[in-house]
């Protein structure tokens, strides 16, 4: 065996650790013994607890200082990469699959629907996504990409007397296999006129001009067809028609999961591959990219206004959004400038990071509504919630303002960077797009805000939502108002989490 082999097995201990506690809870969940079953919420989400740690202890053991210099270590002949870059995001995966855990417990007994298959699915669809943040080869992300994908097909349907679950993950399914060949089809296109698979080396093919007069339309539409498949993923117009009906069908903290961590893990991909393996094609891939920024800030905003259900609200919401965080992506291929690009991504990644916690906040206390006979995602659930639950009220307050860009939320940061990035770029225009989109999707959160607080409540039931609730909720408040005001540390954070990934974007 090549000596280097256990080194390399290092880099993947979180991943493998995390992997390894997934099976034991499919374990535990088989057991008839009750008290077993009962510790497996608890033991879910000490194992994610665990991993975050073993991912911040990696930081310095390889080299990685979030809080410094930051360096790159290539496992597996280069197929795995371990930089800030991927550290940030995993350090992001877990951090919602934490959440989503602690505000899943009171929704799933209301349900009736507690078991370890649950929380090892969620494990599993965490595995993949941080194996996608680290790949560096189009091998390791197809794996990975599925890893996530089917574990994600089976959650969304995870409810299965219920009809709307049963519809979402059919429609999921069906559009993610398309979408999955589509992928696949796009790459052996790359990888037939470049020869690798490795995104270094189809860049490095690229920048050596390799590549035939001849060839290079096939390698343009390889291009085009890994963006429709990372397209898909995202939830960008017109690849979003998935989305509204999983988003509702789904359990709702799922749902929130979805919407935060795997589009999170379709941006890692996406940046880093536009970044590397196309980055000579900056102009192209970036107009195509701008309009599918434009076509889902709009299309997402404008289709969000006529809903009632909530989680199909901000289903178009989270569409909306997708479109935001791609005018990050286009700084990185259209700036003229290293700063410009490294601006760009670091916009893309602290918006992500900060609409994680936003969102899955605002997805769990639709969660926390749900009780026996009331589903709670209908817009008429929230009526006079002010009066039963101010606490509740006022957090999804700050959410939805923050959802909205609202100065003094962490939102408002979020857009800032990505409307300068925009701007940086050269792209007002698309800047000024996204601002009049920005405007228009207060009138569908006010629409929500009326409801809570200028309506009396349907049944006048108090909400009592459970301890894990009360933390998650807790903490993603706190995150909005503290880093709305002082933004420093995530931007400190953020910045130095691009530091790897520059060299190759230049």
């Amino acid at each position: 065996m090549n000596p280097l082999y256990p080194i390399w097995l290092r880099l993947i201990v979180p991943e493998i650790f995390l992997a390894l506690a997934a099976f034991l809870m499919l374990g535990l969940a088989a057991l008839k013994d009750p008290l077993w079953r009962r510790w497996i919420p608890f033991l879910s989400l000490l194992s994610c607890v665990l991993t975050l740690g073993a991912v911040l202890a990696y930081t310095w053991r390889f080299g990685t200082d979030l809080l410094g210099q930051a360096t790159i270590t290539s496992g597996f002949g280069g197929m795995f990469l371990l930089d800030a870059y991927s550290i940030f995001f995993k350090v992001l995966f877990l951090i919602a699959a934490i959440l989503t855990i602690l505000i899943s417990g009171r929704y799933l007994d209301v349900e009736r629907a507690q078991s370890g298959e649950y929380y090892a699915l969620m494990m599993f669809a965490v595995v993949g996504m941080m194996f996608m943040a680290s790949a560096g080869d189009f091998l390791v992300l197809f794996v990975a990409l599925e890893t996530m994908a089917l574990s994600f097909y089976i959650l969304v349907g995870y409810l299965k007397t219920n009809r709307k679950s049963n519809e979402g993950a059919l429609k999921y399914f069906l559009l993610g296999s398309f979408s999955t060949g589509i992928l696949l089809y796009g790459v052996s296109l790359i990888y037939g006129t470049t020869g690798a698979l490795n995104f270094k080396l189809i860049g490095a093919a690229r920048s050596a001009a390799a590549l035939g007069t001849d060839q290079a339309p096939f390698f343009m539409l390889g291009v085009v067809l890994v963006t429709v498949g990372l397209g898909f993923k995202i939830a960008a117009v017109p690849f979003h028609m998935w989305a509204p009906d999983a988003y509702e069908g789904a359990p709702t903290p799922i749902t929130a999961f979805l919407s935060t961590a795997s589009k999170a893990a379709a941006f890692v991909v996406l940046v880093r591959v536009f970044a590397i393996a196309f980055g000579r094609l900056d102009a192209d891939w970036a107009l195509l990219l701008a309009i599918l920024s434009v076509g889902s800030m709009t299309l997402g905003n404008i289709a969000a206004i006529l809903q009632d259900n909530i989680k199909r609200m901000l289903a178009y919401s989270s569409i909306s959004h997708a479109g935001y965080a791609l005018l990050g992506v286009i700084a990185v291929g259209l700036g003229e400038s290293l700063e410009t690009r490294e601006w760009g991504v670091q916009a893309v990644i602290l918006y992500l990071f900060i609409y994680t916690f936003v969102n899955i906040g605002a997805f769990g206390l639709v969660a926390m509504l749900r009780r026996e006979q009331i589903v709670g995602d209908r817009l008429s659930d929230f009526a006079g919630l002010s009066g039963r639950a101010p606490l509740s009220a006022f957090a999804m307050l700050v959410f939805l303002l923050s959802l909205a860009g609202i100065p003094a939320t962490a939102g408002f940061v979020g857009k800032w960077y990505l409307f300068g990035a925009a701007v940086r770029a050269d792209y007002t225009w698309l800047a000024v797009v996204a601002v009049v989109n920005s405007a228009i999707s207060l009138y569908y959160y006010a629409r929500i805000v009326v409801m809570m607080y200028m309506r009396e409540p349907g049944d006048g039931v108090r909400i009592a939502p459970s301890l894990g609730q009360r933390v998650a909720i807790t903490a993603c408040i706190a995150f909005t108002i503290v880093f709305g005001i002082y933004p420093q540390p995530i931007l400190t954070f953020a910045r130095n989490s691009i530091l790897a990934l520059a060299p190759w974007a230049s």
